[in-house]
């Protein structure tokens, strides 16, 4: 696991700390001449990038202790409906996403189930996050949650863009985010992974089905 750590790390971490490299450079030449604009500009860049490695740093540590199964899990049971109503209102609270069109329901107020609530709450996150920033601003998106007692079934489901059918058996690996996705979109590029390991380690099955031009619809079973 080191070795893989260390190898990965390297690869990762090459390209954020060549822009800054680049960037501390150029700030450090002693040039009175450059624009307070460009250089706060530069300094700004350099920030973005140290932020992106910190936020890459943790993300590979968690998907590589929820693959060796060394991220201690604190599950308890709950009400998993209001857990995910949190999230739908945490990303409508957010002022970049106030105005998205993003509908919660369920078929009980109450729906008991043993989980981790910080880790779970991570996986809905980021995949609910992903219908959002991956689809044009007037997409809805229909977030569902059911039980019966010996099953939980959750729907996240969007009218948008939709994935190409070449492309669905790469959604949850690190990194893919596949051609129809959007350019300015930044991100460690392992969020769907990490959701999909903290689904299993709860026992859970994640699918995903989509079309292009009719949207994409994620379904987890416990």
């Amino acid at each position: 696991m080191r070795e893989e750590w260390i190898t990965n790390l390297s690869h990762d971490l090459r390209t954020p700390l060549s822009s800054i490299k680049g960037y501390g450079e150029v700030l450090a030449e002693p040039d009175e001449a450059m624009p307070a604009e460009e250089r706060e500009k530069y300094a700004g860049i350099i920030v973005g990038k140290a932020d992106y490695m910190g936020a890459l740093l943790d993300d590979l540590k968690i998907t590589y202790q929820l693959k060796n199964e060394l991220l201690p899990l604190k599950k308890q049971e709950g009400n998993i409906v209001e857990l995910i109503r949190s999230v739908v209102i945490e990303l409508l609270n957010n002022p970049r996403y106030e105005e998205r069109d993003i509908e919660f329901e369920t078929t009980a107020e109450y729906i008991p189930f043993l989980f981790d609530s910080v880790w779970l709450q991570r996986a809905f996150m980021n995949i609910i996050y992903n219908a959002i920033v991956h689809n044009p601003p007037g997409t809805k998106v229909r977030v569902s949650v059911r039980g019966n007692g010996e099953q939980i079934t959750v729907e996240i489901e969007d009218d948008g863009k939709g994935i190409e059918e070449q492309e669905l058996a790469n959604v949850f690996e690190r990194y893919y985010r596949g051609t129809n996705t959007e350019g300015q979109h930044e991100g460690s590029g392992l969020g769907m992974a990490i959701a999909r390991q903290i689904i299993t380690a709860h026992q859970g099955e994640i699918t995903v089905k989509s079309e292009i031009g009719a949207g994409t619809k994620v379904v987890i079973v416990f």
